[in-house]
């Protein structure tokens, strides 16, 4: 399994390239995907190396030798010995979403599983990375140091600890290696009861109802089977309340329905809902003004109540204009510090 946002499609073509056409396992990709938009990944990758590609469709059989990528807009996650392909609740503010692959194979194939996080943004990967290597699993990031955007490879090498770090070159090699050497390539399920948070899993996706059961859906979009504790934030996608879920290094949130965040994507998210709700105070303030003025020009501007709603719309546009300059004033500190000068250039210039 392999997981990438910006900047990983370089690597996943470098990885793609070195595999052999016999390659005894499946590959699934998850790469954050603009949801409005059809995609060309799969057919993008084909021509990368032998083995064949595509999107799957919902309860597709698993087939060795075959590579998957998620569609746009879908979440790919596996049950079952079958690919399910569902518009289910955003995690780390996308969908597809890496965190859902690597958790469904975690729980369905424990050991047998591998997985690799690839260049990108925010922290999508690592709470499913994590999921991994708990399970019995092999971790692998991509090395930082080379990747175009190195924040979601860096958070991941933080939170899951991976048992290797490598340049996109030597990552094929690697999965060879580990692949091969594995008694049984991930095909076949595992047992029906398997350990999980020390407690025996069985699993209920095998049976009649699948993700339509929405206890079992429940099951499947949650990052872990424990309820967490809750905390101060709204959730900002449906606004319910958000349950804090802590592992070791990770904290994360979830809401009753599951949607879910790592600290970053909830910070950004916020960041977000903050500024729409900024700019709505300025459309209402302004609005407010226009009615005012047109109501004391109706009552001649002569009177004292004109005057008066005068006087009012004169401070609800001088307020509406200091929100304004908020929202600027704080977009450019943004744009500063993204464009900090190194030290030595902060010594030429002082």
């Amino acid at each position: 399994m392999i997981g990438g946002s910006a900047g990983s499609i370089e690597a996943l073509q470098t990885i793609i390239a070195s595999l052999p056409p016999e390659f005894p396992a499946s590959l699934f990709v998850v790469v954050h995907l603009p949801a409005d938009y059809p995609s060309i990944l799969a057919k993008v990758l084909s021509h990368a190396g032998d083995l064949p590609t595509t999107s799957p469709i919902d309860r597709e059989q698993i087939q060795r030798s075959c590579i998957y990528v998620a569609r746009p807009d879908h979440h790919l996650t596996i049950e079952g010995g079958r690919m399910r392909v569902l518009r289910g609740p955003r995690e780390n503010r996308h969908r597809p979403a890496i965190d859902p692959l690597f958790r469904t194979a975690a729980r369905e194939y424990g050991p047998r599983v591998i997985g690799v996080v690839l260049s990108g943004l925010q922290d999508d990967g690592s709470a499913g990375l994590y999921a991994v290597k708990r399970r019995g699993g092999v971790a692998i990031v991509q090395d930082p140091k080379e990747t175009p955007w190195s924040e979601m490879p860096g958070k991941a090498l933080t939170y899951a600890s991976p048992h290797y770090v490598l340049q996109a070159r030597d990552i094929a090699a690697n999965l060879i290696q580990l692949v091969t050497a594995s008694e049984s390539p991930m095909v076949k399920k595992n047992s029906k009861n398997r350990k999980s948070n020390g407690k025996n899993h069985k699993n209920k996706l095998s049976g009649t109802g699948g993700l339509e059961n929405p206890t079992v859906n429940m099951e499947t979009t949650s990052p872990e089977e424990g309820e967490g504790t809750p905390s101060v934030f709204a959730c900002p996608e449906c606004h319910g309340v958000l349950w804090e879920l802590k592992d070791e290094k990770m904290v994360r949130f979830r809401c009753r329905v599951g949607h879910s965040f790592g600290t970053d994507s909830l910070a950004v998210e916020l960041s977000i809902a903050s500024e729409s709700a900024l700019w709505a105070a300025v459309r209402a303030l302004e609005e407010k003004a226009a009615m005012q003025r047109r109501v004391a020009d109706g009552m001649g501007g002569k009177s004292s109540v004109s005057r008066r709603l005068l006087d009012q719309s004169a401070a609800d546009a001088t307020n509406a204009l200091l929100i304004r300059d908020m929202i600027f004033r704080r977009d450019a500190k943004l744009e500063s510090d993204e464009v900090e000068p190194e030290p030595e250039q902060r010594r030429k210039t002082a």
